[in-house]
């Protein structure tokens, strides 16, 4: 039984130690850049030994990957709310679009310090590659959807929906990683009338 409680305590410290450092690594990425991070700094904002992180992470790709997860599952359901709407009607694409507004303005700089990361570093974007054919499958299969009932025809919806996703990724990354930031109301307008105007023409 105290074997149990011990390796129990063991767990709820080393998931303790591992959120401080994620935590540490979210506050500096709202100061600046992925390529200025570095593991002796994130280390010493967590208030712990630099040796501690290799137990945790790979390496700081690693680390932003694992802070970043939450984040990019909440948008993975902001864009799975547009496809199950099939993005048909201005209000359903409004509603999607506030969800993926919602997640940008909560974690806009840690999702810019993912897609940084991605962009420099070898091991982290194959990762981020996945995840983006996942995001592409969702809103192809929106615009198959506009198409099965009655709605314009796509050259390609493949390209369409990663079109489309980049614009999203783009616009928003750029509203919400870094101050000043977009009001929300105007990126979710601005967002809306750009699908709306798209999908009914």
């Amino acid at each position: 039984m105290a074997t149990l409680g011990a390796k129990s305590r063991t767990r709820r410290t080393r998931n303790q130690t591992r959120a401080q450092i994620i935590e540490a690594a979210v506050d500096l990425v709202r100061e600046r850049s992925y390529a200025e991070l570095n593991v002796g700094e994130i280390m010493d904002r967590a208030g712990i030994g630099r040796t501690i992180f290799y137990r945790h992470f790979d390496d700081l790709g690693d680390l932003m990957l694992s802070a970043g997860r939450e984040a990019i599952e909440e948008m993975f359901a902001a864009q799975a709310a547009l496809t199950e709407t099939g993005a048909t009607d201005a209000d359903s694409i409004r509603r999607a679009i506030e969800l993926a507004v919602g997640v940008y303005s909560r974690h806009g700089p840690l999702l810019r310090g993912v897609s940084e990361a991605a962009a420099s570093d070898d091991l982290v974007a194959p990762g981020q590659e996945a995840l983006r054919a996942r995001f592409d499958a969702l809103v192809a299969g929106a615009l198959r959807e506009v198409e099965a009932h009655g709605g314009r025809r796509f050259a390609d919806v493949g390209e369409t929906a990663r079109a489309l996703n980049l614009l999203n990724t783009g616009y928003l990354l750029d509203a919400y990683g870094r101050e000043p930031r977009v009001d929300p109301e105007t990126a979710v307008q601005t967002l809306t009338e750009i699908w709306v105007a798209f999908i009914d023409r």
